[in-house]
């Protein structure tokens, strides 16, 4: 089982790093945007809903990693007393009974939104925007996919340290490991 988790979380992980290069290049297209209108005199619908499309995908690509390194949001104030095994346990019950069907609806439904788009050939509302906007919509999916492959590395992992396979679990830069 090891394997499966550490093949989803690759998977996160090489995600991320292609969020790292979008993030990159979210850099250089806006310096070049902000270079333009400041010195040229020249803005762009394109550019702009670019920059948007970027940090979209950026954010979005980025979700199932953040879930790996238990970096997401929850109460630490209530969480953070309980002990490590209801946390576990915890944590597997809110992915297989809530987290694991949002997901399945959202890839879904995104799926249905991005082939829309693709089949109608949505383009930008703005005349000089950017066309093939089923593009970033098909990141919706790729995405959710994505963090539901975290998400079940996650419970794979937290079931083998309920069951006290610590050494083949544990990972020494997530806190959720730990004991």
């Amino acid at each position: 089982m090891i394997k499966v988790a550490d093949f989803f979380e690759r998977i996160c992980t090489y995600a991320a790093r292609f969020a790292g290069v979008l993030l990159v290049a979210l850099m250089l297209v806006i310096v070049y945007d902000i270079v333009g209108r400041k010195f040229f005199n020249t803005g762009s619908v394109a550019l702009q809903e670019l920059q948007w499309h970027l940090h979209g995908a950026i954010v979005l690509l980025g979700i199932g990693y953040a879930y790996t390194r238990d970096a997401h949001v929850r109460i630490d104030i209530l969480y953070s007393n309980f002990s490590q095994r209801f946390k576990l346990k915890l944590e597997i019950f809110g992915i297989i009974v809530l987290l694991t069907p949002f997901l399945l609806v959202l890839l879904w439904s995104g799926f249905d939104y991005a082939h829309r788009a693709f089949v109608r050939g949505e383009s930008s509302p703005e005349g000089l925007g950017l066309d093939h906007r089923w593009i970033i919509k098909s990141v919706i999916p790729i995405s959710t996919l994505i963090t539901l492959l975290g998400a079940w590395s996650v419970v794979i992992r937290a079931l083998m340290v309920l069951r006290g396979d610590l050494e083949t679990a544990y990972r020494s830069e997530d806190g959720l490991w730990n004991s």
